[in-house]
């Protein structure tokens, strides 16, 4: 009597008898679920932001990180994307979600110094609002967290495929008909 491991990585994995819709494969991602997903995880992070500004009155550059990594999450659950377009709506979204965090803040910060409340500061925006927000607020390391929270958002946003979505998607390829034949 032999004892023996079950095989996890066996050969026969990718039968051609075992089937597995392709085109399922390929449809099963949803851009615009993603763009939706990582515009609300924006919206409740900056708002963690925001709060956690006002609880310990200070700001705390590396929540963009975390923006960054939330998001690309959030891509990544809702989307379940794949390909290339996926980290490309969370970096565009991670990255503007880092300046609009900064930009809520100043508005607050400004609309509590001038006895307001922050929704009329930000309704009142101007020209010369927005460079001055770029002029005294902006730091070169907000820059730095920015970039760095668009590729930790680029990074987590792509979903891992399995074994067997892999192979379905490598073997598609090899069903479609050759357009360079001539018939």
């Amino acid at each position: 009597m032999a004892f023996r491991l079950n095989q996890k990585h066996s050969r026969n994995l990718y039968d051609e008898n075992r089937p597995l819709d392709r085109q399922q494969v390929l449809g099963s991602q949803a851009p615009l679920a993603a763009a939706i997903a990582a515009l609300i995880a924006m919206l409740a992070m900056n708002s963690l932001w925001l709060t956690s500004a006002w609880m310990f009155g200070k700001v705390f550059p590396w929540i963009s990180i975390l923006q960054g990594i939330v998001i690309g999450i959030a891509v990544r659950r809702r989307g379940h994307g794949f390909d290339w377009r996926f980290s490309v709506i969370a970096a565009a979204v991670a990255f503007v979600a880092a300046y609009t965090g900064g930009f809520i803040i100043a508005a607050e910060v400004a609309a509590r110094d001038l006895g307001t409340n922050t929704f009329t500061v930000i309704f009142s925006m101007s020209k010369w609002t927005l460079s001055t927000y770029a002029d005294e607020v902006l730091t070169p390391a907000d820059h730095i967290f920015a970039a760095y929270a668009a590729i930790l958002a680029a990074f987590f946003a792509r979903r891992r495929l399995g074994r067997a979505e892999v192979y379905a998607i490598r073997t598609l390829d090899k069903d479609m008909p050759d357009h360079d034949q001539k018939s």
